[in-house]
C-alpha cells in the first residue's frame, strides 16, 4: 500500500502513525524527492526511502517521533558524497496527511487464470480489489469485493472514479466488449482488455465511428499490458499491472536510462 494512504487509513482506525518523506538529495543516492515511508504505531511499515539502510534509519526515527511526539529533520548518508534529507512527521487520529489520496483500486472484470493472477499481484501492490463476473465464479478469493452482474450494463452502476483502474480479463468476448462500452462512460483512467489486435481492432474502429472522443479512447488499451513478451497468466497480469502503474504515475513505461 502507498505510505500516505497507509498512514491515512491508520489514522481513520484511531492509530497513530509517522510519515518519513525525502525532502532533498545530495550527490547520487538511490532515492528521489517525495519518496516516503509510512510507519504505524503497530510497527507495520509501507513504502521505501530508496534502500534498506535509509528505511531502517527512518523506522528508528519514526519510533522516536511517536514516542516523544516530535517532528524531526534528519540526514541519512549513502556514501561520502551522497545523502538524503528527510522529514519525520508524526500524526494523530483526526489530523490530515498532506498529499494523501485514496487507495488506488483495481477492478478486474472476468475470471480465469489471468484474473486470478491480477488479483494476487494487485494485492501485493496494495490495490483495493474488486472482482466482477457474469455469473457465479470460484475465482476471486484475493478480492476485497466480489460482484456478480447479470449483464454488462450493470457494471455502469458501480462506483468507478479516477482512481479505479480496470482490466477486462474474461474470455467471453461478447460480455467483455459490452463491458468496455459501458466502462467508457465512467471516469476510469485505464481500461485494459485482453484480446489480440485481430479480435479487438474492429471494436476500436466501431467505437471511433460511434462518436467516442480521442481522449476517451486513449484510456483503452487492448491488447492489454506492456510488451514484455508475456506468455503465462502471471506474466500477462504483471505486464498489465506494470502498464497501470506507468499510466498512474504519468510515465511511458520505457526502460530506465
Amino acid at each position: 500500500m502507498e505510505p500516505r494512504a497507509a498512514v491515512r487509513e491508520a489514522l481513520e482506525r484511531g492509530e497513530r502513525a509517522v510519515l518519513v518523506t525525502v525532502t532533498g538529495l545530495e550527490g547520487d543516492p538511490p532515492a528521489r524527492e517525495g519518496m516516503a515511508l509510512g510507519v504505524l504505531e503497530s510497527g507495520a511499515s509501507f513504502g521505501t526511502l530508496g534502500c534498506d539502510g535509509f528505511d531502517r534509519a527512518g523506522a528508528t526515527d519514526a519510533a522516536r517521533a511517536l514516542r516523544e511526539q516530535i517532528r524531526l529533520e534528519r540526514t541519512y548518508d549513502w556514501d561520502d558524497s551522497s545523502r538524503v534529507r528527510v522529514e519525520v512527521r508524526p500524526f494523530a487520529p483526526g489530523e490530515v496527511v498532506p498529499g494523501a489520496v485514496g487507495r488506488p483500486e483495481l477492478l478486474v472484470v472476468g475470471g480465469g487464470p489471468v484474473g486470478r493472477a491480477l488479483l494476487a499481484i494487485g494485492k501485493v501492490l496494495g490495490f483495493h480489489l474488486r472482482f466482477v463476473t457474469h455469473g457465479a465464479s470460484d475465482d476471486g478469493s484475493d478480492a476485497d469485493e466480489r460482484i456478480v452482474v447479470g449483464d454488462a450494463a450493470e457494471i455502469g452502476n458501480l462506483a468507478i472514479g479516477p482512481e479505479t483502474y480496470v482490466v477486462i480479463a474474461g474470455h467471453d468476448r461478447e460480455f467483455s466488449q459490452a463491458a468496455l462500452r459501458t466502462l467508457l462512460s465512467t471516469d476510469a483512467p485505464y481500461l485494459g482488455m485482453m484480446g489480440s489486435r485481430r479480435h479487438t481492432g474492429g471494436l476500436l474502429e466501431e467505437l471511433r465511428t460511434s462518436g467516442q472522443s480521442k481522449e476517451s479512447l486513449a484510456r483503452v488499451h487492448t491488447p492489454v499490458g506492456l510488451d514484455l513478451g508475456a506468455q503465462t497468466p502471471e506474466e500477462i497480469a504483471l505486464s498489465a499491472l506494470a502498464h497501470v502503474i506507468a499510466v498512474r504515475r504519468g510515465r511511458p513505461g520505457s526502460p530506465l536510462a
